[in-house]
């Protein structure tokens, strides 16, 4: 065994190396240790338990080390070239939509960081072949003993161990030989499904005769709505939080309209801006099948669109709403949420919406948050809780919150003050550029998190009004009187009907427009609310 574990430590040296050397994340290295520590000391013991010849038992190992050190160069040039983690559908939507020439013109350009990532592969597997030599040929001086019957269990449960590792899908889709097939396959069925959506809207869509959309407003006039991502109103001081989380945004109270009682419809992304920007509800969710969304409507009455976002491109139902939009940028080329591009870089893509001379815009600008890793949602100069003493922590703690309860806590007052700062500076960007024209802002979370508020739990939550309590808040160019805005502010509202609040701002009237629906019109009527379909 003494042999087998000198291999292992070789093979997992190399992908330290790869991580010292920033090509792996610490979550890649984490997930291709645990599947090399089981995969080359099952294999290479299978060969000494099946007195396999020692060319059998280095062509073994490696092959299992050129295996993992090809997918971790392979992972850190994409890394470099996306600047984060790759998302694989943009990896192989760009290399099933390429041609001979462009081919050619991406390996000119990035040659330097191919053979960057080549020479690392390169280097560490000569260091490997020659460390391997080397262990062969004093092996062969002195023939090894056949293997007891412990070490045989011990092989035998690495085999075992390696197999089980791919029972959790997450770890299976990091085995390198697995790795682009699966995702290959999961490519393919996105392919399907966006156009059996598409094939459903063209066949279900009402006509645009039936749309009826009119516009009202004044010849120029911009509305710019920003979707907040994982956002619980309970960690705004703006909402009365004990932590001063959003001071920019507290500096411009005076100026806003901040809505108390809002809930979001769904406690998940997909599920809930479906509501948002469409007419589906709780009450009838397929209406968007049948019936034009927010964006579709926005054109029709001369609008130009934009869809400015942090959030992963073509993501099923939602990229066919997004790539809808006349202008369309998206800045996070990674694998989605799980990555750590902050909002903020959103910012000169909005500067340049704004700059536009188009008379009327909608500008959606969809940010990714508090979306947990929360660590990964701001710089660290906004690490301002990190291990704080407050009466919030003491709390938590008074409550029975674990500590790790509590660090993420921290982290996620952290990416709320970050918010702040970015939702603060759209809309001052906004109020600047539109100082002569009319103009609005509109923020709202998808949906809001659990961490610690009512259980030890930190995320998602179905069952928890926590997972549903979201910001709203609303600036416009004219401003609304104190006694108006106070009435506005205390009206109970749900997501689902957002559309009809968008509608309104944009002072567009359609077959779909109910003023009833719209917290902003005086026209508005509360309606019930529900949770996880209880009432709320």
């Amino acid at each position: 065994m003494t042999s087998i574990l000198y291999r292992m430590s070789i093979g997992l040296g190399g992908l330290v190396l790869f991580w010292a050397f920033g090509m792996l994340s610490a979550n890649e290295l984490g997930k291709s240790a645990a599947l090399m520590a089981t995969a080359l000391p099952g294999l290479t013991g299978l060969c000494l338990m099946l007195r396999a010849r020692s060319a059998w038992l280095s062509a073994t190992t490696l092959g299992i080390i050129a295996i993992f050190f090809l997918d971790a160069a392979t992972k850190g040039f994409l890394r470099d070239y996306f600047g984060l983690r790759p998302n694989h559908l943009l990896v192989l939507q760009a290399v099933f939509n390429t041609n001979p020439s462009e081919a050619g013109e991406f390996f000119r350009h990035h040659w330097r960081d191919l053979a960057e990532a080549s020479g690392v592969f390169a280097g560490l597997m000569s260091l490997v072949v020659l460390l391997e030599r080397r262990l062969s040929r004093s092996e062969a001086a002195s023939a090894p003993p056949p293997m007891r019957r412990r070490s045989k269990f011990a092989v035998a449960f690495m085999l075992t161990g390696f197999l089980a590792l791919h029972l959790n899908p997450t770890m299976a889709k990091e085995n390198p030989l697995l790795y682009w097939p699966m995702r290959y396959l999961d490519y393919q069925r996105q392919l399907a499904y966006a156009e059996t959506l598409q094939h459903a809207l063209e066949r279900n869509m009402a006509q645009r005769t039936d749309w009826r959309v009119q516009y009202h407003g004044p010849a120029r006039k911009t509305v710019v709505w920003v979707i907040g991502e994982s956002l619980n109103r309970n960690n705004m001081s703006l909402y009365g939080y004990a932590r001063n989380t959003t001071p920019m945004l507290d500096s411009l109270r005076g100026e806003l309209t901040v809505f108390r009682d809002v809930v979001s419809s769904e406690p998940a992304t997909m599920a809930s801006l479906m509501k948002m920007l469409t007419p589906a509800s709780l009450a009838d969710p397929n209406a968007w099948m049948r019936q034009p969304d927010l964006v579709m409507l926005a054109k029709e009455a001369g609008y130009r669109t934009y869809w400015i976002s942090n959030q992963v491109p073509n993501d099923g139902w939602l990229g066919l709403v997004a790539n809808r939009a006349d202008e369309r940028v998206f800045i996070n080329k990674g694998s989605g949420r799980g990555e750590n591009n902050v909002d903020g870089n959103l910012l000169p893509a909005v500067d340049t919406a704004l700059a536009s001379d188009a008379p009327r815009k909608l500008i959606v600008v969809h940010l990714l948050g508090a979306h947990p890793t929360y660590d990964m949602r701001y710089p660290g100069t906004f690490a301002r809780f990190d291990n704080a003493d407050d009466a919030v922590m003491r709390d938590l703690a008074a409550q029975g919150r674990s500590p790790w309860v509590r660090r993420l806590r921290n982290e996620y007052d952290n990416a709320v003050a970050y918010n702040d700062y970015v939702v603060a500076s759209l809309i001052r960007k906004t109020m600047s550029a539109t100082a002569a024209s009319d103009a609005s802002v509109l923020f709202s979370s998808d949906h809001a998190q659990e961490v610690g508020h009512t259980r030890n739990h930190t995320g998602q939550s179905v069952a928890d009004a926590s997972g549903y309590e979201i910001p709203m808040l609303v600036w416009t160019h004219d401003a609304i009187d104190a006694r108006k805005r106070a009435t506005l502010e205390s009206r109970p509202y749900q997501t689902d009907q957002l559309d009809h609040t968008l509608l309104g701002l944009l002072d567009i009237d359609t077959a779909y427009y109910n003023a009833s629906h719209d917290v902003l019109s005086d026209a508005f009527s509360p309606a019930p609310r529900s949770i996880n379909g209880q009432a709320y």
